[in-house]
């Protein structure tokens, strides 16, 4: 259509909008000359903007603004200004009333606009300040928040369409705790619908319940935001902005356009600011705080210009946050065992001119965790009991990572202090801290010491320089040290089963249901060489002295020592290395060298006379025998991996 083709449907229009305000009221009701009126009117709007996009001289697209106008003011540049505001979002002018005068709907939308273009004051007169604003846009029809977004949309592009609105709870990944000081701190979330319509939300209403805290205690500005965190507008709560009904208290946020198209739907918050300083009581006595919509506290403008309003329940969106002092003064710090920490075993030291030393030997790895603040620790006591035995750890070093931090030496109360470290955990960090130790005196019986780090042993502070309560505690597993032995070393475990168990049948020795379990075991020969056994001469007692002693049978989790009689048998393959000459179950393996031993035993379904109850049964290694230095020593048993779930192969459904 040309320019001159739609000024000419223009002047039709407006043609049209007179002919039929002229009906006589007999001829059609008021309802119908409002909704044609509305029509002709949004066909009149259409128009404008084709002509603006052809380089037309609507009013207001392109025109400089050049006279200050004010209440009472009337002419084409109102008629400009007025259709400039209406393009903007700012102004919606009543069903049949023309523009070209500046009354007080044309001095609020100017205050609108004066508000997101951050003017002061924002009194809605249009003076050069204002005019300078809006000069500098070019008097266009397009682009331009109110506020400072229009949800993606240049405007309302549905003029003379009616929609609805529907706003429902959004609150997901919201914050449940809000620090004083805090800042826009999302308290509140819910989303916009628009049906049919493009709907420009104008104002959000809120109810903050029914005691003046919320506002002069807890929140000293709130914020509507769209979903990129643009705020669209904000308000200062005091006495003059928070209104009580009846028992609550409201405040309600305008000066903004925010656009939701049509069929879709647009996620916003309310956001605040709260005190830097909220006094403890009031936190016991009034958290957490509840904010709600107000019933049909969202109200919006559909392209009919008509208001749209929901939800009609306004608790149906609501948010409680409890409120808490800063970060800081809630800061914690967690002290846990670290899964890498060293199994139970038994270890040889055989270090120094003695051969009964070790150097730094890792006894324990446990975590710290801060949470909420940085913290930092000045102090940590580290527990080393000791049972019986020769051996003593003078020394005890503390490291994160490789760097050593401090080393002290065992008090009477088997604890190492480590005094000043003024170690920082960053805030939501979690730092891994490994203990060592110096061994000296180990003798040819094991000395077992049990590492552990303690909360109640850990001096810590916040950043405020306030102390901090550690909790938790990370106790290590038992460490036996030898000065001679062998090292194991699990290398695999395993269970079968085969066969399917009889009927009982007293005295009869019927085919029944079997279980195998079996064991690869690494040894290594430490600071002697060694046999396997209970015996250095030759003898028939092996490694494991019998199916009772060197294994554990477990049904349904617990140890059932009546098992032992259904054993049927244990085997052990020595692989070449390890000499077993002169020997029936045992070996002898070399000083410094190490040997894989695949270990198996058996039990039947049943016994002579009865069938095991059924359950999921598995088994455990629980003892080695070894002899050194021509039986000098005398017969020796590790037993570090009895009841070790590490030793202990998985269940299998028996029998």
């Amino acid at each position: 259509m040309k320019l001159k083709s739609k000024l000419f449907a223009s002047a039709v229009a407006f043609t049209m909008v007179l002919s039929l305000v002229a009906v006589p009221a007999s001829a059609q009701t008021t309802a119908e000359l409002t909704a044609q009126i509305n029509s002709l009117l949004a066909m009149i709007a259409q128009l404008q903007a084709q002509i603006a996009a052809q380089g037309g001289s609507s009013a207001g697209a392109g025109m400089t603004f050049t006279t200050d106008l004010t209440i009472g003011s009337k002419g084409a540049d109102v008629t400009a200004l007025q259709t400039w505001l209406v393009s903007k979002g700012y102004l919606v002018m009543p069903a049949g009333v023309a523009m070209g005068y500046f009354g007080p709907l044309t001095q609020a939308a100017v205050a609108k606009y004066q508000v997101s273009a951050g003017i002061t004051p924002a009194a809605g007169y249009f003076g050069p300040i204002t005019r300078a604003k809006v000069n500098a846009m070019g008097g266009a029809t397009t682009g331009g928040t109110t506020g400072g977004t229009t949800g993606g949309s240049t405007g309302i592009t549905t003029p003379g369409i009616e929609g609805t609105l529907t706003v429902t709870n959004s609150n997901a990944g919201l914050v449940s705790t809000a620090y004083e000081g805090d800042s826009k701190v999302a308290i509140l979330g819910f989303k916009a619908e628009a049906k049919t319509s493009d709907i420009a939300i104008q104002r959000v209403k809120l109810n903050l319940g029914t005691n003046t805290k919320v506002y002069n205690a807890f929140y000293s500005k709130l914020y509507v935001t769209d979903a990129d965190g643009n705020v669209l507008a904000s308000m200062n709560l005091d006495s003059s902005t928070v209104v009580k009904e009846s028992s609550n208290y409201y405040v309600t946020i305008t000066g903004f356009s925010y656009v939701v198209p049509k069929n879709t739907t647009k996620q916003l918050y309310v956001k605040a600011d709260l005190y830097n300083n909220i006094d403890s009581s009031d936190i016991s006595s009034y958290s957490p705080q509840t904010v709600t919509l107000a019933d049909s506290g969202v109200r919006g403008v559909d392209g009919a210009g008509i208001d749209q309003y929901s939800p009609t329940t306004g608790s149906d969106v609501t948010k409680s946050v409890t409120i808490a002092a800063t970060l800081s003064d809630s800061a914690s710090l967690t002290v846990s065992l670290n899964s890498g920490t060293p199994k139970k075993n038994d270890v040889i030291c055989a270090e120094g001119t003695s051969e009964n030393e070790c150097t730094k030997l890792t006894v324990l790895t446990f975590d710290v965790k801060a949470e909420k603040d940085a913290v930092k620790i000045t102090d940590m006591n580290i527990g080393m009991v000791r049972d019986s035995g020769s051996a003593t750890t003078p020394t005890v070093y503390l490291y994160e990572g490789s760097t050593e931090l401090d080393n002290s030496s065992i008090r009477s109360n088997a604890m190492a202090t480590f005094s000043n470290i003024d170690y920082v955990v960053p805030k939501d960090t979690t730092k891994t801290f490994t203990v060592k130790v110096d061994v000296n005196s180990a003798g040819t019986t094991v000395t077992k010491f049990t590492p552990s780090a303690s909360s109640t042993g850990i001096t810590a502070e916040n950043s405020d320089g306030n102390s901090v309560t550690p909790s938790g505690t990370a106790t290590g597993n038992q460490v036996g040290v030898l000065k001679v032995g062998p090292e194991f070393t699990l290398v695999s475990k395993s269970i079968t089963t085969n066969g399917v168990p009889q009927a009982n049948a007293a005295g009869l020795d019927l085919s029944t249901s079997t279980l195998t379990a079996t064991f690869n075991i690494k040894v290594k020969a430490v600071g002697a060489a060694l046999v396997f056994g209970t015996s250095q001469s030759t003898s028939t007692a092996g490694a494991f002295v019998s199916s009772t002693t060197g294994f554990q049978v477990y049904r349904n989790g617990t140890v059932d020592s009546t098992i032992s009689s259904y054993s049927t048998s244990t085997s052990i393959s020595f692989p070449s290395t390890c000499s077993t000459t002169g020997y029936t179950n045992s070996c002898q393996l070399a000083e410094g060298s190490e040997v894989t031993v695949p270990v198996s035993f058996q039990i039947q379904g049943r016994g002579f006379t009865s069938v095991l109850t059924a359950g999921l049964y598995s088994v455990g290694l629980a003892r080695l025998n070894w002899v050194y230095d021509n039986a000098a020593g005398g017969v020796f048993s590790s037993t570090f991996m009895s009841g070790e779930t590490d030793w202990r192969t998985s269940d299998v459904s028996f029998p």
